[in-house]
């Protein structure tokens, strides 16, 4: 087998010391990774670690700071300025969601029965 190279060995060291950061394991509960471990969340004891909230598909709630509030080098950045323009933009935000009009009946937007 061929030696390997410079730029192999570094990357298999640099391997070696990422995967002995994984401090997960299924062994004790309390550190098994899962959608409500406090790694996984945006609370108070991570905030800036966690993204989620531990609801399957929450995005409204989850994130960090920067995914809320914005990145303060990019002014409108973040979830609350994306939020603030759609709703003076188009009139939808978290008061006054959007909701699809009923498509089942055509006879519904015409008023009369086809």
């Amino acid at each position: 087998m061929a030696e390997e190279s410079r730029l192999g060995m570094l990357a298999a060291d640099a391997r070696r010391t990422n995967i002995t950061k994984n401090e997960f394991n299924g062994e004790a509960d309390t550190n098994a990774y899962s959608a409500t471990h406090t790694k996984a969340l945006s609370d108070q004891d991570t905030p800036i670690k966690g993204k989620g909230t531990g609801t399957f598909l929450d995005t409204y709630n989850g994130g960090g700071d920067y995914d809320i509030n914005g990145n303060p080098n990019y002014a409108g950045s973040g979830r609350n300025a994306a939020m603030a323009n759609n709703s003076s933009t188009w009139g939808y935000g978290p008061d006054s969601p959007y909701t699809a009009p009923d498509t089942g009946n055509p006879a519904s937007e015409s008023g009369g029965i086809l």
